[in-house]
């Protein structure tokens, strides 16, 4: 599975990416949702999941959904987030498939990109 993951914090960039190749997923990082939605829209079938955080100073994931769904309404879309208050009625408008809470485990991390791989 080929994820785009997009998160504002370097750390966790750099932790999630260990993390999801160790788990053997093919990951490209980005540091900006402007710059992983256009990424997106140059390599749409490219990608099989969405990987993003919620709150960014330049997009919000909710956000990076609508438009990924724009061009791609298949695509799974996962948000993590440790503010879940802030989707209050976005979730099915933005067709997030799934929400982490962060911080999330590796074992919460695999079981839910299991389990959205096996209905997407």
């Amino acid at each position: 599975m080929r994820i785009l993951f997009v998160d504002d914090e370097e750390l966790l960039r750099e932790c999630m990416y260990e993390t999801l190749s160790d788990m053997g997923y093919d990951v490209t990082v980005e540091d900006d949702g402007r710059t992983a939605v256009e990424r997106f829209r140059h390599y749409p079938w490219y990608f099989d999941l969405i990987l993003t955080d919620l709150l960014m100073l330049d997009i919000t994931g909710d956000r990076i959904s609508e438009e990924v769904h724009a061009i791609r309404p298949d695509v799974p879309v996962v948000v993590m987030t440790g503010s879940p208050d802030h989707l209050t009625g976005k979730i099915e408008a933005a067709g997030i498939r799934k929400i982490l809470p962060k911080p999330l485990t590796r074992t919460e991390l695999g079981e839910a990109l299991r389990d959205i791989s096996q209905r997407f």
